[in-house]
């Protein structure tokens, strides 16, 4: 038994072509009568392009106006995405400098924080005057405690915004 027949190719293009098995050659039939490559070749090539043509015709090809608007769409969403990049990085910006200057006037805010920094280095200038700081300290905790808590809750919400807006 062969493997290969040099009949293949034609038997191919006729099946390719929808000539198979009407419309071929006498001696293209015959051959592969005689054939067994050829036969089983000649039953797989029909039974693939048949599925192709079923395939093809259970296909739902959207219209041209559904195509055209699903690609006006995507252009505008792009166009958007692209828009929104300087502003992504204005509000990136804006966040660390917000955080620097938390993290530069909380010490001056808390003795807490004023003690926890001062093995650190912390300089002369974050500290006030100590017959000022319990007064100021216990005056101001009832203003200062709640812009504290809604700066602390703004810095942990803050990322979690940032990666929804910018997910996908």
């Amino acid at each position: 038994m062969t493997l290969h027949c040099s009949m293949e190719q034609d038997l191919l293009d006729a099946a390719a072509s929808g000539r198979w098995p009407d419309r071929a050659d006498a001696a293209l039939r015959t051959h592969v009568a005689s054939c067994p490559a050829c036969a089983d070749l000649a039953s797989f090539a029909v039974a693939l392009l048949e599925d192709r043509d079923a395939a093809l015709a259970g296909a739902a090809v959207p219209s041209a106006s559904a195509v055209w608007w699903r690609s006006q769409l995507r252009a505008r969403e792009e166009a958007a995405r692209l828009a929104a990049r300087p502003l992504v990085i204005v509000q990136a910006v804006a966040t660390g400098s917000v955080f620097a200057v938390c993290a530069a006037l909380a010490p001056a805010a808390s003795e807490w924080l004023r003690g926890l920094m001062t093995p650190f280095g912390a300089r002369e200038w974050w500290t006030l005057p100590h017959e000022l700081s319990a007064a100021w300290v216990a005056g101001t905790a009832a203003y200062t405690a709640l812009p504290m808590l809604a700066v602390a809750l703004w810095l942990v919400l803050a990322p979690v915004v940032v990666y929804l807006a910018l997910d996908d």
